[in-house]
């Protein structure tokens, strides 16, 4: 596959400007977005200077997630370990285990210190500070790695294709925003280039000497080979960042391969193609070393286990298996139909690869994959949104962005299933497997809208063959048009819309009433420590309050919505469930609960119970002890109202805030 071609140094030229392009977008962007956090994070303070918290940072309210990875990173700079693999944030008082990924909370980490190397001032703000500029960094990094290769493969054309993608594709770059310093955007990029890969493989089919004219013609064995390793290797790393995320993309490139050569085979073999075996047997080769290696890396020797939520070796005993089995399987189809099935047990051992992870899930249950936990499976399906199909989170979305999602997002697989009907047997196999992957992303995204970023991915790269193949005979100059007019209708209008929220909110001196709220949890942090000048804290709150106050006021918590924090989450229900003042009390002092905070609208005490108590009526909850604390009556001796008032700047935006102290046993 190659769109265009040029000179090296035409390329080289062209690459550096559009590198300086983008870094003056995003880097422009994180200022405008540096605004308006201070402006929101002037908000709560009471006429001091600053927060009283020792964490002070204000966030967008959808990067919740960050606050756990800056305490992660601090604990990783104020600790001995150079791995993280426990934290006592949550599930007070025992903390729990942690699977994220080591490297990135080291490179929050060493962002911080290079920040406070350059500006002074104390590591913890300089962590959070350096948030801000981290995302749109590593963006660009990957911006220059990704345009490099897909230029060198697939001309000049393709790089910058991929360059204007990742730079403006609203869900591409989410994960990158200033001050998100979450793992999300990493795996988003590892997926394009899983998928990118395979696009180049062609299901590994190629022709010797690649065409001259550009279009989507049969690549060489070299390019075959060269976008196997580009796609194992970005599968590998995001196996690393979080193999749930990414192992359905790893699947549906081998599953796709396998259909296309089914499908396509002997009319390829017609044309001249050749099916290259070794190329797939490469893709599992080193996908499964490249998995396994991290793996070593984060978990070798002392955390050595087996929970499958995350990086495992049998993912990489699969992943070895899969590419074997789609290159045995491959060979056998095109063979005549009397051979096809010789000597089975050639494919015996794949096959067994594939199947260990499944069997182990199916017959260890929830002691290896937490969602088997029926009361998570409850949690994860009934209350976090970004479980939820897509149909039930399109009311909460404006028009324009219904609009984005529904039709504009699916534009490039209605004109990949448009042109394969016309082609038929003479579709290129690019185009086939892209969209079989394609098809298969947007599918697990209408499922559930958390798979949304990775269909981004895929629709990204489908775009860009679909480009090659609508161009084929078409001049330079059409190529370029028609490539500009795919970059402006399907990524320019959110990205104009991204990238000027920010500044004009700023203009406006308005901020959005949610990240407001994220502030307001700091000045709640700093009242429950007012209450208590010395000691520990532990708070038992929502598990959105739980994460930011915690944060602000470095406080442990009970729930948090991570999977790793069953055991917090169980604790904290428990709690709220209490049918009398005893057991309540008793739950909450083997946690060494200290106070409790509700922000009024998002307390989370009735989904609690409903996770507890599958099927139980509103008369049934009446009893328990969280609804006595919602109510604010017959409220224990024990429990103390903490006399609090909203900020003035903050009175009229609505919010109700009630807070308590867990008096110790008399």
């Amino acid at each position: 596959m190659r769109l265009s071609h040029e000179s090296a140094t035409v390329r080289r030229a062209a690459l550096a400007a559009a590198w300086l392009a983008a870094a003056l977008v995003l880097f422009s962007h994180a200022r405008a977005v540096r605004d308006y956090l201070d402006l929101a994070g002037a908000l709560g303070l009471r006429g001091a200077a600053e927060a009283p918290t020792p964490l002070r940072q204000a966030f967008p309210a959808f990067a919740t997630d960050a606050h756990m990875w800056v305490r992660h990173a601090l604990e990783l700079l104020e600790g001995d370990s150079l791995r993280l693999r426990h934290t006592d944030a949550d599930n007070a008082l025992e903390g729990r285990e942690v699977h994220w990924n080591s490297a990135w909370a080291w490179t929050i980490a060493g962002a911080g210190k290079l920040y406070q190397a350059v500006n002074g001032g104390p590591i913890a703000a300089a962590v959070e500070k350096s948030t801000l500029w981290l995302g749109p960094a590593t963006l660009l990094l990957l911006v220059v790695l990704m345009s490099t290769w897909t230029a060198r493969r697939a001309g000049l054309l393709a790089g910058l294709y991929i360059a204007a993608a990742m730079v403006l594709h609203e869900r591409l770059r989410e994960g990158f925003l200033p001050s998100y310093c979450d793992h999300h955007g990493l795996l988003t990029v590892s997926v394009l280039g899983i998928v990118l890969g395979a696009a180049m493989m062609g299901a590994g089919w190629w022709r010797a000497g690649e065409a001259a004219a550009p279009g989507l013609v049969p690549p060489s064995r070299e390019a075959v080979r060269s976008g196997a390793i580009l796609s194992a290797a970005s599968g590998a790393l995001g196996m690393w960042v979080s193999a749930a995320s990414v192992i359905p993309a790893i699947a549906f490139t081998g599953i796709a391969g396998l259909a296309t050569t089914m499908i396509l085979g002997r009319a390829a073999i017609a044309r001249g193609e050749s099916f290259d075996a070794g190329a797939w047997m490469l893709w599992g080769r080193i996908g499964a070393a490249g998995s396994f290696a991290f793996y070593l890396l984060e978990y070798f020797p002392q955390h050595l286990g087996w929970r499958l939520e995350v990086n495992h070796p049998l993912y990489a005993a699969a992943w070895w298996g899969g590419g074997e089995l789609v290159a045995r399987l491959g060979e056998r189809w095109l063979r005549p139909a009397n051979e096809r099935w010789a000597r089975p047990r050639e494919l015996a051992w794949p096959a067994v690869a594939i199947a260990l992870a499944p069997l182990a899930i199916a017959i260890f249950g929830a002691r290896v994959m937490s969602l088997a936990d029926p009361f998570m499976a409850r949690l994860h399906g009934d209350f976090i949104g970004e479980f939820w199909p897509l149909w039930r989170r399109l009311p909460e979305l404006d028009a324009g962005m219904v609009f984005r999602v529904v039709v504009v997002d699916a534009l490039p697989l209605a004109g990949a299933i448009a042109t394969l009907a016309a082609l038929r047997r003479a579709s290129p196999m690019a185009l086939l497997s892209t969209a079989l992957i394609g098809a298969a992303l947007l599918a697990m995204a209408w499922w559930q809208v958390r798979w949304d970023l990775n269909a981004s991915a895929g629709e990204v790269v489908l775009a860009m063959v679909l480009l090659a193949c609508w161009t084929a005979r078409r001049s330079a100059a059409a190529r370029w048009a028609l490539a500009g007019a795919f970059a402006a209708v399907l990524y320019l209008p959110g990205g104009i819309m991204n990238y000027t929220s920010a500044a004009h909110s700023v203009a406006a001196r308005r901020v959005n009433l949610r990240d407001a709220e994220v502030v307001l949890t700091r000045d709640i942090a700093a009242a429950i420590r007012a209450s208590q000048p010395a000691g520990g804290i532990v708070l038992l709150s929502s598990p959105d309050t739980s994460v930011t106050a915690g944060y602000y006021g470095r406080f442990k918590t009970l729930g948090t919505l991570y999977w790793e924090n069953a055991a917090g989450l169980e604790a904290a229900a428990s709690i709220w469930s209490a049918p009398n003042d005893e057991q309540a009390a008793r739950l909450l002092r083997a946690h060494g609960v200290t106070h409790i905070a509700l922000v009024r609208g998002e307390e989370f005490i009735a989904q609690y119970y409903a996770l507890m108590h599958p099927g139980a009526t509103a008369r049934d909850f009446e009893a328990s002890f969280g609804r006595r604390v919602l109510a604010g009556t017959s409220l224990p001796a024990w429990l103390r109202e903490i006399p609090y008032s909203l900020p003035p700047d903050m009175a009229s935006m609505g919010f109700k805030v009630v807070l308590y102290k867990v008096e110790p046993p008399a």
